[in-house]
């Protein structure tokens, strides 16, 4: 298998990143032989460095997959994925033992990538049933391979009340009161300004990068910080894991296409935890509708937050059992197994 991407990073904070990070490394664990070729970002995975331009059109990459004679699995960054459609279609006819192409984002396509999507004759894969049935209205579904990944539930494991107590200390956090925590970007489309309507008797941690987009997103860091209920860590956490357990209730609120990958890590981590979940149904999130340890929310006005939140408080429910199916090791076999 030839591996081509230009995701693969030692500092990989942004949720595409982590998806191909995460999925690569393993794919390569399980088979030995696989080539992984990188271009633009390079990491201690790549078996080769190539420089590419943005149409993919390199004779050297060309040489390298005629002369191997293997699939390709193709992950790209997520964005401009019209143009990744035209990259798709470019590899397509080079790939003679057929072209795997990952998809993290469930965007709408224009008329020219959907008929450069159509015209490739790739395998897309997938990661939320939205994204699939997208996908397959413009390919067809044989040409769609949806895939239940997203968590190493290995890593991200319970622990008792008395551990998760203790790691409240550590990070400075009183551990008579619940925090409710949420990881990701500070930007104005994940809708994290609804964190500011939480109750202050509940200790709200948001765990981001220090990076900021525009004068927008600037401003509504500045406001998050400025708001006495919120603690803000943006620096490296060598144990991300240490704080999910710490926490009581891992909040979700994206509700805007795009602004996550289809399969929200951050929120599969947390119920790998045994945490409850109170999200939107964004995604690859509507599969945990009715599933014990997920609390959906639509609406954000503070009232019905704070109601939500003190739901999943006293109710908690058993959602590690929920994303199990979700762990690395299955999807990646299944990955292997349909493309070799």
């Amino acid at each position: 298998m030839i591996i081509l991407s230009n995701c693969l990073t030692e500092t990989a904070d942004e949720g595409c990143l982590k998806l191909a990070n995460s999925l690569i490394k393993r794919i390569k664990n399980k088979q030995k032989d696989a080539t992984v070729i990188t271009y633009q970002r390079e990491s201690s995975l790549s078996d080769i460095h190539l420089n590419i331009n943005k149409l993919m059109l390199s004779s050297k990459l060309f040489s390298i997959i005629r002369q191997k004679n293997e699939p390709v699995l193709y992950v790209p960054f997520s964005a401009r994925h019209n143009f990744s459609a035209l990259r798709i279609f470019i590899l397509s006819l080079f790939a003679k033992k057929g072209l795997y192409a990952v998809t993290t984002l469930n965007r709408p396509y224009n008329v020219f990538g959907k008929i450069f999507l159509k015209l490739s004759r790739a395998q897309l894969l997938t990661f939320s049933r939205d994204a699939q049935k997208a996908h397959s209205d413009i390919v067809g579904m044989k040409r769609v391979t949806y895939l239940k990944t997203g968590v190493d539930t290995d890593k991200f494991v319970p622990v008792s009340a008395e551990v998760s107590s203790a790691l409240k200390k550590k990070y400075g956090f009183d551990s008579d009161r619940p925090v409710i925590l949420h990881v990701g970007h500070i930007k104005q489309g994940r809708n994290v300004a609804q964190l500011m309507k939480i109750d202050n008797k509940y200790q709200v941690l948001l765990v981001s990068s220090t990076a900021t987009k525009n004068d927008e997103d600037t401003a509504l860091r500045e406001a998050l910080t400025a708001c006495p209920g919120i603690r803000l860590i943006d620096t490296y956490i060598p144990n991300i894991e240490e704080i999910y357990q710490l926490s009581d209730v891992y909040f979700f609120p994206v509700n805007q296409v795009a602004n996550c990958i289809d399969v929200p890590l951050s929120c599969m981590e947390a119920a790998s935890c045994n945490k409850p979940v109170v999200t939107t149904d964004y995604a690859e999130m509507k599969e945990f509708i009715g599933a014990e340890g997920f609390f959906f929310i639509d609406t954000f006005d503070k009232q019905t937050i704070n109601a939500v939140l003190d739901e999943a408080v006293n109710k908690k429910g058993s959602s590690r059992q929920q994303v199990l199916m979700y762990d690395w090791n299955n999807a990646v076999d299944y990955l292997i197994n349909t493309i070799n």
